[in-house]
């Protein structure tokens, strides 16, 4: 059949195109409402919190805010403990988790420290997260099994330079903040100790207990117990200041130890990528926990403090931690073992 030609063709009026575009308008601008009524809200199935240590006194704080955080969402909330590699493992799970809001994960200031000990095996945290909020200040200290003779951080480092490579320190890994802080304490006094990674703290802390591993750093919140029972002594807080939990225990920066001390910090990030009004939807509710009364307790009982931040100071702090470590760690000389 012939088509009619160029100049023969029938024209359509304008009416009629007129009510063409707009039932065709309608039905386009019904497509995103159709889609958007179909999306659930968030959240509307169980989030899962990865926390980069094993079971144990280390993932205590975790286990609290997963509990309030499942009763401010409504949802079920579960704790995955993925330890090892200097927490670099945890970090890993949740990079690589998709990106919308049911996968967070809970972990210390070492995020910002790993790229400049472990180079292009760690997670970079700027480029792989979403910060949600700064949630608390986790001081250090150093404790000692009694048994080893020493009642001053001075008294250790006079023992380990007569014992040089002898005396054993236990940390939560190679190129973790306790381990950084050891290793300048040791550089800075002029002797060798022995450095002993573990994977799991809740071994560490029986080989402590045992005196097998007789100094020990880490986290006050998985010492606590036993500086009270008399089991463990502390010689100082590897802090900037003295605790609020001990403070008759001097802290590293007035024995001397300034540039050993450090103010850890422990935090909730989602993977990069996670759409905005989800990420600020959790801040709020974690800053609600933080500000609620039995939580501060809870939180003493534990040796924290509450910080709190909006993501974007929180993802600012990131920024300039991981920019500052790799002199740091120059200057202490930290190598992956």
């Amino acid at each position: 059949m012939m088509q009619p030609s160029r100049g023969t063709q029938r024209r359509i009026p304008l009416r009629t195109l007129a009510a063409c575009f707009l039932v065709t308008g309608l039905a386009c601008a019904a497509i995103p409402r159709a889609q958007a009524a179909d999306a659930e809200p968030y959240p509307s199935r169980p989030l899962r919190i990865v926390v980069p240590t094993a079971p144990g006194p280390g993932d205590v704080a975790a286990r609290y805010f997963g509990r309030r955080l499942s009763e401010a969402l409504g949802q079920p909330v579960t704790i995955e403990n993925r330890p090892g590699a200097s927490y670099n493992i945890a970090s890993e799970v949740v990079a690589k988790a998709p990106a919308d809001g049911y996968t967070l994960l809970y972990t210390g200031s070492v995020v910002t420290l790993l790229p400049s000990v472990l180079g292009q095996v760690a997670v970079d945290p700027v480029a792989a997260f979403a910060p949600v909020i700064k949630l608390l200040d986790v001081p250090l200290v150093i404790v000692v099994n009694p048994a080893l003779g020493v009642r001053t951080l001075g008294e250790l480092l006079a023992l380990a330079a007569k014992r040089p490579g002898q005396i054993a320190y236990a940390t939560p890994g190679v190129g973790t903040v306790p381990h950084l802080s050891a290793t300048m304490i040791a550089q800075r006094a002029g002797v060798d100790l022995l450095h002993v990674p573990y994977v799991n703290v809740g071994q560490a802390l029986k080989d402590t207990l045992s005196g097998e591993v007789p100094v020990y750093l880490n986290f006050l919140v998985t010492l606590e117990a036993h500086i009270k029972s008399g089991a463990l002594r502390p010689l100082a807080a590897a802090s900037t200041r003295r605790l609020h939990a001990l403070p008759d225990v001097p802290s590293l920066a007035e024995l001397g130890f300034k540039d050993a001390a450090f103010d850890p910090w422990l935090g909730i990030f989602a993977p990069r990528g996670t759409p905005r009004e989800i990420v600020e939807r959790l801040n709020r509710e974690f800053a609600k926990i933080l500000l609620q009364a039995d939580t501060r307790e809870q939180l003493a009982a534990f040796g924290m403090e509450p910080l709190g931040s909006t993501p974007e100071r929180f993802g600012a702090d990131v920024r300039e931690a991981v920019a500052r470590w790799p002199a740091i760690v120059r200057a202490a000389g930290i190598r992956r073992e």
